[in-house]
């Protein structure tokens, strides 16, 4: 995820949940309106992130992220309503590749049979795959997710499993790796760029890009084993349930390091 610190992040005045964000949780109370993003909303945590591409030390990189939960982000409530379409993608993969495992048509919305997807390479499974599961919908999260998905199938396919025949711990690990993808992406997209200009050199800068993003995706990996253990079978609805509060949690955790 190399290209993730291109942006200069949000600015202030403007919601903190993007009124285009499918938000399953539910509404506000009437004429309440979004929590706005205050000036400087994401300083601090650029600060602490920039003293950790300097100088390194754990402490800087903890102290970056809980500052980007708490007051970039407003709070873990608020990061997780944000990150709600990456919970959505998470139900339709888990049910996409549940029904693929079990030799079903894949729901009727996506217009794929399985008889489209015979003969295909694992490489263009995929692509049919990401398209359906995450269409191009022209926003900056939009292609996140297409990217987060593909990489979390790639993922897969590359340790010699077939992407239409995957056991019930694979397809887990997909969606898991999907959802930290997710998170990693879209930390580095809105604080990325204090790392990499903060860094003595541009070698130095993407790794320790690098190493932060592994760090959050290390993170979510531990949230999800555990919500995974105490979940049995899961439909669309509750695998994406699952995503929430396993990015949820993810945030919590970070804003406890303050």
């Amino acid at each position: 995820m190399g290209t993730s610190a291109s942006s200069k992040g949000p600015g202030p005045n403007v919601p903190i949940v993007p009124p285009w964000v499918d938000d399953p949780a539910p509404p506000p109370p009437p004429n309440t309106p979004p929590p706005m993003a205050p000036p400087r909303r994401f300083g601090p945590a650029r600060t602490s992130l920039g003293k950790w591409a300097k100088n390194g030390g754990d402490g800087n990189l903890r102290r970056g992220l809980g500052h980007y939960t708490s007051g970039g982000m407003g709070g873990a409530a608020n990061a997780t309503a944000r990150m709600a379409g990456s919970a959505s993608s998470a139900g339709a993969i888990y049910e996409a590749l549940t029904a693929l495992a079990a030799d079903q048509q894949l729901p009727p919305q996506y217009g794929v049979s399985q008889a489209r997807l015979g003969g295909l390479t694992q490489a263009e499974i995929i692509d049919v795959l990401v398209d359906v599961l995450c269409p191009v919908d022209g926003t900056q999260d939009g292609e996140a997710s297409r990217d987060s998905a593909a990489r979390a199938l790639t993922d897969i396919v590359e340790q010699g499993s077939d992407v239409t025949d995957l056991d019930q711990n694979q397809i887990d690990q997909v969606v898991q790796t999907f959802l930290g993808n997710e998170v990693a992406h879209r930390i580095a997209l809105d604080v990325g760029m204090a790392v990499i200009d903060k860094a003595p050199s541009a070698r130095v800068g993407q790794q320790r890009l690098e190493e932060m993003q592994s760090y959050v995706r290390e993170e979510l990996a531990r949230r999800y084993a555990e919500r995974r253990a105490l979940s049995g079978t899961l439909d669309r609805q509750a695998a994406a349930q699952l995503g929430r509060d396993v990015i949820q949690d993810t945030f919590d955790v970070f804003e406890s390091y303050l």
